[in-house]
């Protein structure tokens, strides 16, 4: 529901064509998947989560609302690439990382529930369903 929102907001849908290549091919799909969970579950989890949270925690206290922002913002400027509702919906999921973060204290339910997202998302690009990403209301 939020993605077609924003692609809407935006006038335009967040950029995947990066993982189009994927579509049908086996090999790309597992490098892709293996490379995600390394990367993106495990790495921007570990970066964006469990060592930014420290460094901010030092900075600015027990600030946790403004603390998941900061992070969430530091994690979407990698994802640039997408465009502006990429942008977004990539902060969005930031945010709801964080406040996993916060409430579980566990950086390894992030780093799972991360890559089961990724994954998912991932298994419709390789299955040529990703223009469900690209809907607008």
């Amino acid at each position: 529901m939020i993605q077609p929102l924003v692609n809407w907001l935006c006038n335009e849908p967040a950029d995947y064509s990066t993982f189009e290549h994927i579509k049908g091919d086996t090999a790309q799909y597992l490098k892709w998947l293996y490379r995600m969970w390394i990367s993106a579950a495990i790495g921007e989890e570990l970066l964006f989560r469990a060592f930014a949270f420290a460094q901010l925690k030092n900075i600015f206290g027990d600030k946790k609302i403004l603390i998941v922002i900061l992070s969430a913002l530091m994690f979407c400027l990698p994802h640039l690439y997408q465009g502006t509702a990429g942008l977004i919906m990539t902060f969005v999921f930031g945010i709801a990382f964080g406040f996993l973060y916060i409430k579980f204290k566990n950086i390894w339910i992030n780093i799972i529930v991360h890559g089961l997202i990724d994954t998912v998302f991932l298994t419709l690009s390789y299955l040529g369903y990703i223009e469900f990403y690209q809907f607008i209301w």
